[in-house]
């Protein structure tokens, strides 16, 4: 709705009022209206929503994080010819991870870069 006032005009915009909120309960309770009663109810549901979690230990599930998934045998380090190969046969056409390093950025590595990441690939093997 416009209104004219001279050469001013002005635009009445319609108020959008926020509904009530059904206070959640068995039978269904009464309606939260105002702002307060609002706010408790969305506090309340937090309250039960990000409880703490239940921290009793579980001695299957800690035996089973203490056994090992890996083989027992050592596994064998990578050379630096199985690095390249694995490099080239990345998809260039792929989007870069978090870390921005696109696939093509990894194979146009430098022969001391692909040394020292097959340096790190065979540390992660070590660590086991």
């Amino acid at each position: 709705m416009i209104i004219l006032f001279g050469n001013q005009s002005k635009i009445k915009k319609n108020q959008t009022s926020l509904p009530a909120i059904r206070k959640y309960s068995i039978p269904p309770g009464q309606w939260a209206k105002s702002d307060k009663e609002k706010a408790d109810l969305f506090a309340e549901h937090l309250s039960e929503v990000f409880s703490p979690h239940n921290n009793d230990h579980d001695p299957d599930a800690e035996r089973g994080l203490t056994t090992h998934t890996q083989p027992p045998e050592n596994l064998q380090a990578f050379t630096l010819r199985e690095t390249k190969n694995e490099l080239r046969m990345l998809n260039s056409r792929r989007a870069p991870g978090i870390d921005f390093i696109t696939a093509q950025m990894l194979k146009e590595l430098p022969h001391e870069g692909f040394l020292n990441l097959m340096y790190i690939l065979n540390a992660i093997l070590r660590l086991d």
